[in-house]
């Protein structure tokens, strides 16, 4: 089907403009989103996302280009989904969970008084590479695990 004709069913709210759209520019359109994302589920997500958008936007907009247009709201959705993913609050707990496994190792100590100290020293440095940039808190996990406070 042609691009006007489909763009003529957005237009008249016809459930069957999403499926030529599919059938037409389904698979370039997953394969745009799977080379931002890298993921197939969430490439789906961003497609779909994408048919949603078309359909929302279409009535007061009528592109010229319907491959052009789909395209790019599937790479703005695509970013987006991507920057969620990636986020810091994400990487944070990455670091949260590797310094829990590291208090871990710490806290071997026989006493009490041992075991107070380590976890101490575990919660300073929690709190000291919580607040460092991201690129610093693994430089400087490694130098702290290959100094010797895990087995």
């Amino acid at each position: 089907m042609q691009d006007d004709r489909i763009v003529e069913l957005y237009w008249k709210r016809s459930e069957a403009a999403i499926r030529h759209t599919d059938q037409k520019y389904g698979r370039y359109l997953m394969k745009l989103s799977y080379n931002i994302l890298a993921d197939w589920e969430d490439s789906k997500e961003s497609v779909n996302d994408t048919y949603f958008s078309a359909w929302r936007s279409m009535p007061p907009h009528r592109p010229s280009v319907l491959l052009t247009y789909l395209c790019k709201i599937t790479r703005q959705i695509s970013i987006d989904v991507f920057r969620k993913r990636n986020s810091a609050k994400r990487q944070a707990s990455e670091y949260a969970l590797s310094l829990s496994e590291l208090e871990d190792c710490v806290s071997a100590g026989n006493t009490t008084e041992q075991e107070i100290d380590l976890h101490l020293l575990a919660k300073a440095i929690q709190d000291y590479l919580a607040e460092l940039p991201g690129g610093n808190k693994r430089r400087i996990y490694w130098k702290i695990f290959l100094f010797g406070f895990c087995p």
